[in-house]
């Protein structure tokens, strides 16, 4: 099926339907043939075919395209405007050829895109389609984007740009889908995230990447959907911790190196602690699932025994307020050191106080004090 993109609408709509031609006062028709509208310009042959030169007005009587026509084919120069009277794009049809070369323009008059058609006949009608080379600017006249197109379709490579010129993403299109080896790259043209897709889906291995090449994950999708052992890394490239995806979603994570929380479902911190080499490794704090939660200026800082949690807002233009963890009771204090408990280790009760103290030795319990 052929599809026309919306950076076709000049150029399907002058080969439809005739729009109004009665002028109304104060329409601009400077740009209108001389003579008569069925007579010499806007005529048709015997055989209904549309020849030489044809205007088409808005309802109001405004033009909205200037261009010639040969057995209803469009030839030479062809421009389109707006309702209000600016320039929409021009179209140069090329002499024994079926290519045209476009520039759409912005309100401001400043060129958007720049391409090709193909003028073919579709069903019976002729209709242009986006092929070749088509580039996308900005304001400034700088190329952002790099596209290429088959039948209206993007196929082949793509390519875009950050506003100083460096690339910003590139890869491959096939019949309208991205397909192969996609990059995206920083200002500064360093290398932030390879994929590969199939089908419009991605589909093999994906890294996203930080400074220095380091990588911050990297795993596998199938079909657009991840699936596998993914890779979490820390800023100094060791493994952060190992995930596993089960039907698209997160079936198991096992931290590996770095600080790791958890929190009940409450939204309350339930622990943090530190991993390094797959084991707890250093300072551990658990809390109770109690606390209560409490609104106050977003500005105020936290306090210890847990992150605030996303709310408040700006009520009536008031100060923003967020929500707050106060008065959670701690659980556990103490250190592992390879995984297993080593050290002095205190535990608490709901209210907050101690209840016991232990001391261990490398996982061994070597005297208890209640």
């Amino acid at each position: 099926m052929i599809r026309v993109s919306t950076f076709h609408l000049a150029a399907a709509l002058f080969l439809g339907a005739p729009l109004a031609l009665s002028a109304q006062p104060g329409t601009n028709t400077t740009q209108w043939p001389d003579g008569q509208p069925g007579d010499d310009f806007n005529v048709t042959d015997a055989n209904g075919f549309k020849q030489g030169r044809w205007i088409r007005v808005y309802p109001d009587g405004q033009l909205y395209y200037s261009g010639s026509f040969l057995d209803s084919k469009p030839v030479n120069h062809f421009t389109f405007f707006r309702e209000n009277g600016r320039v929409l794009s021009e179209v140069d049809h090329l002499e024994g050829s079926d290519l045209a070369e476009a520039t759409l323009y912005r309100e401001d008059g400043s060129p958007s895109h720049r391409g090709q058609y193909r003028t073919v006949k579709v069903d019976g009608e002729w209709t242009q389609l986006k092929t070749g080379t088509w580039k996308a600017l900005d304001k400034q006249g700088r190329v952002r984007i790099v596209e290429h197109y088959t039948e209206n379709a993007l196929d082949g490579v793509y390519q875009s740009f950050h506003p100083n010129g460096n690339l910003l993403e590139e890869g491959h299109y096939h019949a309208g889908k991205k397909s192969g080896l996609w990059k995206g790259y920083d200002r500064e043209g360093t290398a932030r995230t390879e994929e590969i897709w199939r089908e419009g889906e991605r589909h093999g291995e994906a890294v996203v990447m930080q400074d220095k090449g380091v990588p911050l994950s990297r795993g596998n999708y199938d079909n657009g959907v991840p699936i596998g052992e993914w890779t979490l890394y820390n800023p100094n490239g060791k493994v952060r911790s190992l995930i596993t995806y089960e039907g698209g979603r997160v079936a198991s994570e096992q931290p590996q190196n770095g600080e790791f929380e958890a929190t009940y479902p409450s939204g309350r911190p339930e622990w943090v602690g530190r991993y390094a080499h797959g084991n707890l490794d250093g300072p551990f704090t658990s809390w109770h699932d109690l606390g209560e939660w409490v609104m106050v200026p977003a500005e105020a800082g936290a306090p210890a025994g847990g992150p605030p949690m996303p709310g408040g807002g700006r009520p009536g233009g008031e100060t923003p307020m967020r929500q707050e963890l106060r008065n959670q009771p701690m659980k556990e204090l103490g250190e592992y050191t390879a995984g297993v408990k080593d050290g002095t280790w205190r535990y608490f009760n709901e209210q907050g106080e101690r209840i016991r103290t232990e001391r261990w030795t490398l996982g061994r319990l070597t005297a208890t004090e209640e």
